[in-house]
């Protein structure tokens, strides 16, 4: 099969058509059939809920995992309100960043703001979904990656969520054609042909800089160099660049989210 995949291989979703565009992106994506498969054993047999396969598969898994129709119907009134949050919130990822208050009245949907962005989310699971895996479906994409709880005051598990939720302004999450290495493979034609020069295999080891401009020490197979630079981006955590820069001091701490 002709397909590249990466070690971080993934779906797309919160990348906007208008940088696509914008950078003249060529590569293709295909619309996923399945979400997800969760298996589990209910009353001694093995069972489990898939979700995806067209809405009467998804239907039919819910009816044979819950027996009953409750829990697929408040699966859609919950993601048919997710799905208007998404066509309103999406477009602002490549606007200025709206206040507190513009957001809310883009939105404009007082239960849809609050389950999201008022309390934590694990209020609105419980107050929509009744069964426990049909629960823990939901907070998958709230509580991966963040070590969080559904109840966390922080809504840092919210935030998390969001981000699952609103892609492309419906929430769907695309397959790349051929592999993320088709992604990839556009993204770095779109640098060269801006004239960027791309190297790989060159380890960073540390910056030095005057504060007008800067030398990256860098380590390859064949020793080490150093490139000058007025400007230098650092994909990283605050804690890997003070190691790069030898800062020595603590970061600050994280402001306080306000709600």
């Amino acid at each position: 099969m002709d397909a590249r995949l990466s070690r971080y291989s993934y779906l797309v979703s919160l990348l906007p058509s208008k940088i696509v565009r914008d950078l003249g992106l060529d590569f293709r994506v295909r619309r996923r059939t399945i979400s997800s498969y969760t298996p589990v054993e209910r009353d001694g047999r093995p069972t489990g809920l898939l979700v995806g396969g067209g809405e009467a598969r998804t239907r039919e898994a819910f009816a044979r995992l819950t027996g009953g129709e409750r829990e697929y119907a408040a699966w859609r009134r919950f993601y048919g309100r997710t799905g208007r949050l998404a066509g309103r919130v999406f477009p602002t990822l490549t606007e200025p960043l709206p206040t507190r208050e513009e957001l809310r009245r883009r939105v404009d949907d007082e239960e849809a703001w609050r389950m999201v962005f008022e309390e934590p989310l694990g209020v609105a699971v419980e107050e929509h979904f009744a069964d426990d895996l049909v629960r823990g479906v939901v907070l998958t994409d709230a509580l991966i990656g963040t070590f969080a709880d559904a109840h966390d005051a922080s809504l840092k598990q919210n935030r998390c969520f969001l981000y699952h939720v609103i892609g492309g302004g419906t929430g769907a999450w695309d397959v790349p054609v051929g592999g993320m290495g088709a992604l990839t493979d556009a993204l770095a034609d779109a640098a060269r042909s801006a004239g960027a020069v791309l190297a790989t295999g060159h380890e960073a080891v540390r910056i030095d800089t005057d504060g007008r401009g800067a030398e990256v020490v860098h380590r390859t197979a064949d020793g080490e160099g150093v490139t000058a630079a007025r400007h230098v981006l650092v994909n990283a955590s605050p804690q890997a660049l003070a190691a790069l820069t030898g800062d020595t001091r603590r970061p600050p701490p994280r402001a306080p989210s306000s709600r």
